[in-house]
């Protein structure tokens, strides 16, 4: 099982993890140690425990924060969709009700023609 070495808040660190993980471990210990810094820039001297804790709380923060537009974002999604299903049952009834009016167009049109060259003479 391969072990990860890294710093955060100038302190030493040793992770063991699996195989393939490494890369995101460092990834993730940098931005744990990025956020330390900065709260250790804004707060002064603040033991490694409280630094660490308050890291934890606003890393928390940004996820609810996170987990919040995406869950805003996926009840859009799901409104854009049944709009574009609404859409999509208009225009199969417009197309219906546009063939039912070529139809009766077309009934109404040949019924209106005289058969059999009948002349309608009309008198009063």
């Amino acid at each position: 099982m391969p072990t990860v070495n890294f710093k955060i808040n100038s302190k030493n660190y040793s992770v063991d993890c699996g195989a393939g993980q490494e890369e995101q471990i460092l990834s993730i210990a940098e931005q744990i140690d990025n956020k330390a810094k900065n709260l250790s820039s804004m707060f002064g001297d603040v033991d490694n425990e409280t630094l660490l804790l308050m890291v934890c709380i606003l890393t928390f923060g940004d996820i609810t924060k996170a987990k919040n537009k995406i869950s805003n974002l996926e009840h859009q999604l799901s409104l854009l969709k049944e709009d574009a299903l609404d859409e999509e049952v208009l225009a199969n009834a417009i197309a219906q009700i546009t063939t039912k009016i070529k139809t009766l167009s077309a009934t109404l049109s040949s019924s209106a023609e005289p058969k059999n060259n009948t002349v309608i003479d009309f008198k009063f």
